[in-house]
């Protein structure tokens, strides 16, 4: 019996078949995903461009702590508001704001701890809850996705096997091909090239989605469907007191952050919280970012007196409870600094072109074959530009008018599909939506720039800006090379030409 590895034609067959049926299905909430959390990478700094005018510093003495706890618990109080702990954003790199939050509440802090204006990051929020549940319930949301993650690790390898040659065509780009043969070549490139990156990011989305799935089956068995109780009892971010407990006075917040940069010299403090603030038994908790590692924090307890009394381990307990902790850093790419942010995004982007490309063929493929799936193309070509038209659309309305993002994307993408499937053409509905998408960008940075002025060119709102401008830019390139590629295919008859023809 003779024994090859070289894949058989029929394996090649299903492979391929298997592939495609996959990427159909797929194909728009895929897509919405990978867009999304393209942008995504930069939440941090989109949530700092929607209040671009607040104080930003790195610097908080601890008196700081003490004066905004008792302010913020007093408005909490005053409009009826119950609550177990004070939690504070602490400045660092990522967000350097100093924001308090008690129950509904979340303010912005002065230098003296003084409450100001209100949080609002409702965009950043409605665009990186669409990439984590699709801004459904998060119980159907969030399963769904990680669903999601799992089928696109099963794209990637499947993506893998159905073409034996894809490594010895590595660097193969047959430009000056067939539409059809562009858009395989396009596709294979970046499945080789960029495959270690898409995997990663697809078995870290499909742990982290899958993985809450266990949190929302306790909640539903043992705490009436609350997943916040079940989050809290797995983190201990609930902390009990006897129901009489006295009053005492705040923790010695001095004390405590001396130990903590004692214990953890070079680790970056990016929150504070206190359970219970003026009550016997309280306790304060920060987390910390540990440098050199993927994991997202390491947790500290102290009471009020400043001495330790627990560390989650995070960062050197078990092995498990390690690689846990490190899949949300290594999935948003929040690691090792700004480039990686960059390269992130442009991988992203990658994702998003292979996501395209991989219906495209499917599409080109069924043409070829003489059964043209004509309004499904047109369907698919308006989600292809008007799922970016529609993210960009929702940033200026919520600028201007606060109007719902969610809304304002789930409708716009909603009748787009709809009014393709019995209007116009592909060619027609790219060109439109490319060109409002580029418009809409440009707007976003208009708009941001008559609202907040000079803010807008500096610190992360000239970073959140100039990815409205990139996109914008990248947009029109591949506009000006379906124009130059429709000249190259239909040149304009010459004069000596036209004589003859006639």
């Amino acid at each position: 019996m003779k024994f090859s590895l070289k894949p058989s034609p029929a394996f090649v067959r299903d492979m391929t078949d298997g592939h495609s049926v996959l990427g159909l299905t797929l194909s728009t909430l895929l897509y919405i995903v990978c867009v999304s959390g393209t942008l995504a990478v930069f939440y941090n700094e989109f949530e700092r461009w929607e209040q671009a005018s607040e104080l930003e510093t790195l610097e908080v003495k601890p008196a700081v702590y003490a004066t905004a706890t008792e302010q913020v618990s007093a408005l909490a109080s005053a409009q009826g508001e119950k609550f177990n702990s004070v939690t504070f954003t602490i400045p660092n790199s990522d967000m350097p704001r100093l924001v308090v939050r008690v129950g509904k509440i979340e303010r912005h802090l002065g230098e003296d701890g003084s409450l100001q204006g209100t949080v609002s990051h409702d965009w950043t929020h409605f665009l990186t809850y669409l990439h984590f549940a699709l801004n459904l319930p998060v119980v159907l949301g969030v399963p769904l996705v990680g669903l999601i993650g799992v089928l696109m690790a099963a794209l990637i390898l499947s993506g893998l096997l159905a073409h034996p040659k894809i490594l010895k065509d590595a660097f193969s780009f047959r430009m000056a091909g067939s539409r059809r043969l562009q858009q395989v070549d396009l596709h294979n490139r970046l499945g080789v090239w960029a495959a270690p990156f898409h995997l990663a990011i697809a078995v870290t989305g499909a742990f982290i989605g899958l993985s809450q799935v266990v949190a929302f089956a306790i909640a539903g068995l043992f705490f009436g469907g609350d997943v916040e109780k079940v989050e809290a009892m797995l983190y201990r971010e609930e902390s009990a007191i006897a129901q009489d407990a006295g009053q005492v006075p705040l923790p010695d917040f001095e004390k405590i952050l001396a130990e903590m940069s004692r214990l953890a010299p070079g680790h970056e403090q990016n929150r504070l919280r206190i359970f219970h603030p003026g009550r016997e038994g309280q306790m304060v908790e920060i987390v910390t970012r540990v440098p050199g590692r993927l994991v997202w924090g390491e947790r500290y307890r102290f009471n009020a007196q400043g001495r330790l009394m627990h560390k989650e381990g995070w960062s050197d307990g078990e092995a498990g409870k390690q690689v846990y902790a490190s899949n949300f850093r290594l999935h948003f790419g929040h690691f090792s600094g700004f480039p990686v942010k960059i390269a992130y995004f442009l991988l992203g982007v990658g994702m998003c072109v292979l996501v395209v490309s991989g219906i495209n063929i499917w599409l080109i493929r069924k043409r070829q074959r003489g059964a043209p799936a004509v309004r499904l193309e047109r369907v698919w070509m308006a989600q292809v530009w008007g799922i970016p038209f529609a993210i960009a659309l929702s940033a200026v309305t919520y600028l201007v008018f606060a109007v719902s993002a969610v809304q304002v994307f789930w409708l716009t993408t909603v009748v787009l599909s709809v009014v393709a499937a019995f209007f116009g053409t592909v060619a027609g509905w790219s060109m439109l939506l490319r060109g409002a998408t580029i418009v809409t960008c440009l707007l976003a940075v208009i708009t941001h720039v008559s609202i907040f002025g000079a803010d807008s060119f500096v610190r992360a709102s000239l970073v959140a800006n100039a990815v409205w401008l990139l996109t914008a830019a990248g947009i029109a390139a591949s506009c000006l090379y379906t124009w130059v590629r429709r000249r190259e295919c239909n040149p304009a008859p010459s004069v000596s030409g036209a004589v003859s023809s006639g």
